[in-house]
């Protein structure tokens, strides 16, 4: 070893031999510390995916609702001198077979979409948070009784029973295929929730709150669920994406929003009545559900490694 080195290496030592306890517990002090959710928001802002989901979500959102605002009823209005134009300034993606904005058109679908996707999920997380946490709070005979109930509503094919709903209440009514993706989607939900909460069951601030003499909802409300959000807060992220793939089959199979009214599904419907001599017409909505499904999807991965990165999956 030269010299030069090794009295460097003296040095390091003798730096080293210098510094005491107090010293070190300066150092660990000027550490700044984070908080929960200050880690959660690094850790979804490390997920380039996610980030990009978020933003391509955000712009289809703001899109979706200030486009209809603007335009009101424009997306049900034809013109015969204007069919099959071009694309120009007054619109964007050109004109249908009927003289329709198809630009406006389109943002009225996504609009049409995104809300059914949006409130049908709200009903999954209602009902599958009530009957999960009533199942994994209680145990015993409750538990066994609720989870053959959601056995029973796996075994049923779950568009088949909304097609049934949809036909029998009213087919083009936006609330009722609200209601139907919701009382048949909730099982995933109220599974998760039971799950977390026969994690939690037994915990010590769980214990020490029953103790003291907390009811069992408050236990529920303040001190269980707060703690099983996670994976729910994922799985309503992923909930909106299916619930807009179903409304498309719904309406593509035309038991969902029926024309005039717009939606993607019912667009794709009538594209394919011109597939071969306008088949842009079919690209549109087909393209903007893909987007909307891939952006949810990545954002429910992205909240999914942030809000609880022991399940993150790490590539080999």
């Amino acid at each position: 070893m030269e010299e030069s080195q090794l009295r460097a290496r003296v040095r390091i030592e003798r730096q080293s031999v210098r510094r005491t306890p107090a010293d070190a517990i300066d150092e660990i002090d000027l550490i700044p510390v984070q908080t929960y959710w200050q880690q959660v928001r690094r850790r979804f802002f490390a997920h380039r995916l996610a980030v990009i989901a978020l933003f391509l979500l955000g712009t289809m959102v703001a899109l979706a609702v200030f486009v209809p605002l603007l335009t009101g009823d424009a997306y049900q209005k034809t013109s015969l001198v204007n069919i099959n134009r071009p694309p120009s300034l007054a619109a964007p993606l050109g004109t249908d077979d009927i003289g329709q904005n198809i630009f406006i058109r389109l943002m009225k679908g996504l609009q049409t979409s995104l809300m059914v996707g949006t409130a049908a999920v709200l009903i999954i997380v209602v009902i599958g948070v009530a009957i999960g946490s009533v199942a994994g709070y209680l145990g015993g005979w409750v538990d066994n009784v609720l989870m053959r109930f959601v056995d029973v509503m796996l075994s049923l094919p779950g568009l088949f029973l909304i097609i049934m709903i949809t036909a029998f209440f009213g087919t083009g009514n936006a609330a009722v295929v609200i209601i139907a993706i919701g009382l048949t989607g909730w099982t995933t939900a109220a599974r998760l929730i039971r799950g977390e909460f026969l994690a939690l069951r037994n915990a010590d601030y769980v214990e020490a709150a029953r103790a003291l003499g907390a009811p069992a909802r408050r236990i529920i409300l303040r001190h269980m669920l707060p703690g099983a959000m996670a994976p729910l807060v994922v799985a309503a992220a992923l909930g909106i994406a299916d619930s807009v793939v179903t409304e498309a089959a719904l309406s593509f199979l035309g038991f969902g929003i029926l024309p005039p009214e717009a939606s993607l599904g019912n667009m794709l419907t009538k594209a394919l009545d011109y597939f071969f001599r306008n088949p842009i017409l079919v690209f549109y909505p087909g393209i903007t559900l893909i987007l909307l499904v891939l952006a949810a999807s990545f954002l429910g991965d992205g909240l999914r490694d942030a809000l609880d990165p022991r399940q993150r999956v790490e590539a080999k």
